[in-house]
């Protein structure tokens, strides 16, 4: 059974301070027209559950719609770390991953309305230590892989030096650690700096499995 771990787009998700709302607005009406019902969608593409690319960060790094699909499928290991600001490469070594995907319950961020003045955050230790173990993607359950106050978003650098694409805003609190199967696929925007995702997780086993 698959579970959906990404949150609603709408209205009522607080973007990022100074940045446009997500909106859904409807221009063509099935009570106007007598056939269809028609909507046009607005908002800044980090909002919700999605997906950054390279050109987020790097007006040369690939744009969403040339992301390759294959990182995005695959087993993904969810790793629950609770009250701790910065996660670094000693507490991953605690940790048994497995597949290339690894997602952080962290449940630092439970109101979506509201956006948080900080978030934790892996260390740039870690994010080393998670290529050495092949990882391709990393997610985390909060909007964003670099402090909230951040102007150089060095984990967004050494994640793309890395090779490892980022997913931000997951809805893990009803995650249970463990190893699942994972699909969250970014649309083909083209020039796209981001995209939402819908992302879902199927359990292979939980962490107490593997004791």
């Amino acid at each position: 059974m698959w579970i959906d771990i990404t949150h609603q787009l709408s209205k009522d998700w607080a973007p990022w301070p100074g940045d446009p709302a997500f909106e859904l607005q409807f221009f063509e009406t099935k009570a106007n027209n007598g056939a269809t019902n028609i909507a046009k969608l607005a908002g800044s593409t980090h909002i919700a559950t999605h997906v950054d690319a390279p050109r987020h960060v790097d007006d040369k790094g690939a744009t969403v719609d040339q992301l390759p699909i294959d990182p995005f499928i695959g087993r993904a290991t969810v790793i629950e770390i609770l009250d701790t600001p910065r996660i670094d490469e000693s507490i991953l070594k605690e940790e048994v991953i497995e597949g290339e995907i690894v997602l952080f319950k962290t449940q630092s961020h439970s109101n979506p309305s509201q956006f948080p003045e900080t978030v934790p955050v892996l260390t740039t230790d870690a994010i080393d230590f998670l290529a050495q173990q092949g990882v391709q993607v990393i997610g985390v359950d909060v909007p964003s892989i670099d402090p909230i106050d951040s102007e150089s978003l060095e984990n967004h650098h050494h994640m793309i030096n890395n090779e490892i694409f980022n997913i931000e805003n997951l809805r893990l609190a009803h995650v249970s650690p463990g190893v699942y199967d994972f699909i969250g696929l970014p649309l083909k925007i083209v020039g796209g700096d981001a995209s939402y995702i819908r992302a879902v997780l199927r359990p292979l086993h939980s962490s107490q499995d593997r004791i």
